[in-house]
């Protein structure tokens, strides 16, 4: 079987693990009696924790070797997914949730970084695009699957369910992951040495802001959804119909990227995210909602190729890892920062916390700007 179809296989399972818990989460938690602000912190952990192991993702896999990190953060994300499903107090939820954070942290940049070097750097684009098009059918299928669960065993047995699957990328990883990698040993001093790369800074921030908009989606709307006496099987339709826009998308923004200024792509895509974001306080019906999914979906379906691929083409092929230790970093900053802000706004001020679509937005807008190279200089690293 090509290496391709089994690392899709594999992100398939890495994003279905936690798919089918997200949209159910937040309303687990808010009946074990937590606010939405104290459930922004709680979700925040997760995040925090996640961006703050990515970034010593690369000497992670040199140290013991790509296979066995995979395999290792693949059990022991299924683990705290157990975990996290039977805790009740606050301290023993943060706890699992942070070390579902640390499991994946310690995953998703190998994984990407196979990923890339999987093709070559004019291929990248599409490689991505096939990867993160099998990878995101879990944002359709997850939240249906988790919804469907949730409805008819309960609100832990996502969780489980979870687990289950992460469990199944296992096998899948040992086959196409090397044992170790082939380059040097990585130093930290590669991760100062890349901050110090403009272009790799912009791109990373672009990619924190952005998915700050996105953690504060997935935080609050399905609270808001269920404050309209909505059902939990709502939530899931919403993030079903999201996940399969953006599934669709990622096979085109995979060409497009080696065709147009990713800059462009970029600022399709933020203005699509938070327009989605923003007019969320105005909705209250189901059909209304799914359309504001389908419009969330298309704009956050142009991100993550976008951002990834451009960012690979910055960074020499024995630095990949460390490269998507810090975009990944970026996302799961921006994970963290984005419900935490959103419940910072909800506890101190009466602005619902889907308004930060707008200065996040502007700030993503802005760095996204001229932050990336040409398809030219892609094609000339053939």
């Amino acid at each position: 079987m090509p290496p391709g179809i089994v690392l899709g296989a594999a992100g398939f399972c890495t994003n279905i693990s936690w798919q089918v818990v997200l949209p159910v989460l937040p309303v687990h938690l808010a009946r074990l009696g937590y606010s939405a602000a104290q459930i922004g912190v709680m979700v925040s952990a997760l995040s925090i924790t996640m961006a703050a192991v990515e970034l010593q993702a690369g000497p992670i896999g040199s140290a013991v070797g790509r296979r066995f990190a995979l395999i290792g953060a693949y059990a022991a994300n299924g683990a705290c997914l157990v975990l996290a499903g039977a805790a009740r107090t606050a301290p023993a939820v943060v706890l699992a949730l942070a070390g579902i954070g640390g499991a994946r942290g310690v995953l998703i940049p190998p994984l990407h970084a196979t990923v890339a070097e999987a093709s070559t750097a004019a291929m990248r684009g599409r490689m991505f695009g096939v990867f993160w098009f099998w990878a995101s059918a879990a944002t359709l299928a997850g939240p249906l699957l988790g919804g469907f669960v949730a409805a008819k065993y309960g609100d832990r047995a996502p969780f489980y369910a979870g687990a289950a699957l992460s469990a199944l990328a296992i096998p899948m990883i040992a086959r196409v992951a090397a044992p170790r990698h082939g380059s040097p040993r990585v130093s930290l001093r590669e991760i100062p040495d890349a901050f110090s790369v403009p272009a790799l800074v912009r791109l990373c921030a672009t990619t924190l802001l952005c998915f700050g908009m996105a953690g504060v989606w997935t935080t609050y709307l399905p609270l808001h959804i269920a404050r309209q006496g909505l059902s939990i099987v709502v939530v899931g339709w919403v993030f079903a119909l999201q996940g399969l826009v953006y599934m669709l998308m990622q096979l085109p923004a995979g060409r497009l990227i080696t065709r147009l200024r990713g800059d462009r792509l970029a600022l399709i895509g933020i203005a699509g995210m938070a327009g989605a974001v923003l007019v969320v306080p105005l909705i209250r019906t189901p059909p209304a909602l799914l359309a504001a999914g389908a419009v969330y979906g298309f704009g956050f379906g142009l991100i993550p190729v976008t951002l990834a691929t451009r960012i690979t083409w910055l960074i020499a092929p024995e630095k990949l890892t460390t490269a998507m230790g810090m975009y990944n970093s970026a996302i799961d900053f921006g994970l963290f920062l984005g419900p935490l802000l959103g419940g910072a706004l909800v506890a101190f001020s009466s602005m619902p916390p889907f308004s930060l679509a707008l200065p996040f937005g502007i700030a993503a807008s802005v760095m996204a700007l001229g932050s990336t190279p040409r398809a030219e200089a892609a094609r000339a690293q053939v």
